[in-house]
């Protein structure tokens, strides 16, 4: 088992909560008069699903059946209608699919998040397609619930930023931002950074896929560049790879050459052929870092590897794992960096002039503001993996959720009533944790154990005889000293004739040799 992150946040969808209530991830008693649940942020896709243990207050519903499939998991449901509300903004009738049947989805599901909160594009959503094949291609009813935001507040810039918090104790949830039209207070700088153009640029074929996808320029590790294979994205400049920024994606996936040279750089790092992954010794980490745009983003060490447990012990996984997609599945991207990259920047994404009226004009682009002090997060990593390890070691939970509440809050309570920013809640599952991995040593011991004790082993009793040796020797010296050079006790004794060694080239005079007469 592994931790796995999911940054959601709250929204009512069939009429609004009362702030009174709150509603809890382990209270599954249906309660009509508060609608209000948590609900994933999903950059990788853009339909609104949900699935919560209790019935919604729709406004219309439709016999649309329709089948939603992600790189882990596929729902299925029918097409309705229901107001939804998200801190300051309610869209009244927002279409969105009622989840009957949801398929590896037990991740979020078993944490008390009820569906999926997708911000990509509107062409890139079943629900508004499907409402176009069956109401008539200038009907509007199935937009994303982003445009429809954007439609009723056309002076507001049409973007929205997320910045992910961090768990760093990996016990209870973290806090982050989301905000729509606005950036966050103290992080206004990341409008001054390049702004990276969504390639491919433009998507107006229905039968297309849009995607907050850019170029990234390379990615260096201790230093050196890896060199990436061709890129499969025809509108990419030379030498550059199309990436998917996907706040769905715990993991990052990247090409397994690139997974390889990341981690075979890490000292004691193992590839294990069972798991596929990279068994890597907690304690120690690489320099990572990417480059967008000219703009180097160094990775967190923590954001490197992560706590896991194989049933027997506590390990560490690579957090940078191998892409694994069918054959013929990726033509408008090369690989997809999730949360292990995302929480190193404050992000805004920014439709441009783009318009749910005018999708041609302009072209949606991201900009990224770095937030790692590698300097200070390498002094964290040291004192911080070493609590999560230990706190790990001694957990006695198993696959719990805790959900840590601020003061007069539910625990997925608006940060502000007034304002369009909303909190983003981490829900971490605990994995079973019960034996410490020691520092860098322990894969080295574990792979050249036998050959590693016999060299200690020959060499502690070398050095216990040359010990002993010198002690007398040294006692035997200080003896003579004090008796002087014919000590009482001792007789001199003239050596035979024979038992004289004379060597010309290192002696001049004969030697006399003393023995202990008591």
């Amino acid at each position: 088992m592994v931790l796995i992150e999911q940054y959601a946040t709250n929204i009512t969808l069939g009429g609004k909560g009362d702030p009174s209530m709150s509603f809890l991830a382990s209270s599954l008693v249906p309660d009509l008069s508060y609608t209000e649940f948590p609900i994933q942020l999903d950059t990788g896709s853009s339909d609104v699903w949900a699935q919560p243990p209790f019935p919604l207050d729709l406004t219309n519903t439709t016999d649309i059946q329709a089948n939603l499939t992600f790189g882990i998991g596929e729902v299925t449901g029918n097409i309705a209608f229901a107001n939804m509300t998200f801190g300051p903004y309610e869209v009244p009738n927002q279409a969105f699919l009622n989840v009957t049947q949801a398929t590896d989805f037990d991740a979020i599901s078993s944490n008390g998040i009820f569906g999926i909160l997708g911000l990509s594009f509107d062409i890139g959503s079943t629900v508004f397609i499907e409402t176009l094949l069956n109401f008539g291609v200038n009907d509007t009813q199935g937009l994303t619930f982003l445009s429809n935001i954007f439609l009723q507040n056309q002076s507001a810039p049409n973007l929205f930023t997320v910045l992910l918090g961090r768990a760093y104790d990996q016990d209870g949830p973290e806090e982050g931002a989301f905000t729509i039209g606005e950036y966050v207070d103290g992080f206004e700088a990341v409008a001054n950074e390049p702004k990276l153009f969504r390639t491919p640029a433009q998507t107006v074929n229905i039968t297309d896929t849009p995607r907050w996808s850019v170029q990234m320029d390379s990615m260096t590790v201790n230093g050196k560049q890896f060199q990436f294979n061709k890129t499969v994205v025809a509108e990419a400049d030379p030498g550059k790879q199309v990436v998917v920024l996907d706040t769905g994606f715990t993991f990052s996936q990247i090409p397994p050459a690139a997974v390889d040279f990341i981690y075979s750089s890490i000292d004691g790092a193992m590839f294990n052929q069972t798991s596929g992954l990279w068994q890597v010794p907690c304690e120690c980490t690489t320099n990572l870092s990417f480059e967008f745009g000219n703009m180097s983003i160094p990775i967190h060490p923590l954001d490197i590897t992560t706590v896991a447990s194989n049933g027997n012990e506590t390990i560490c996984n690579n957090a940078y794992r191998a892409i694994d997609l069918p054959p013929g599945a990726v033509t408008g991207f090369d690989f997809i960096m999730g949360d292990s990259f995302l929480k190193n920047v404050y992000a805004s994404f920014d439709y441009g002039d783009f318009t749910p009226d005018n999708r041609t004009a302009g072209v949606p682009f991201v900009q990224m503001l770095p937030t790692t002090n590698l300097t200070l997060a390498q002094q964290e990593f040291k004192t911080v993996r070493e609590s999560q390890v230990m706190k790990n070691q001694n957990s006695l939970t198993v696959g719990s959720l805790s959900v840590g509440v601020p003061p007069n809050e539910g625990p997925f309570g608006i940060l502000n009533k007034h304002s369009k920013r909303s909190r983003v809640v981490i829900y971490n599952t605990m994995p079973p944790m019960h034996h410490r991995v020691a520092g860098c040593m322990h894969r080295l011991t574990q792979a050249y154990g036998p050959v590693v004790v016999a060299l200690l082993a020959g060499t502690i009793g070398l050095l216990a005889v040359m010990c002993i040796v010198g002690v007398v020797l040294a006692i035997q010296t200080l003896v003579r000293r004090r008796r002087g050079s014919h000590p009482e006790g001792y007789e001199p004794v003239q050596l035979k004739e024979e038992d004289i060694i004379f060597d010309e080239s290192h002696y001049t005079t004969a030697t006399v040799a003393y023995h202990d007469s008591s």
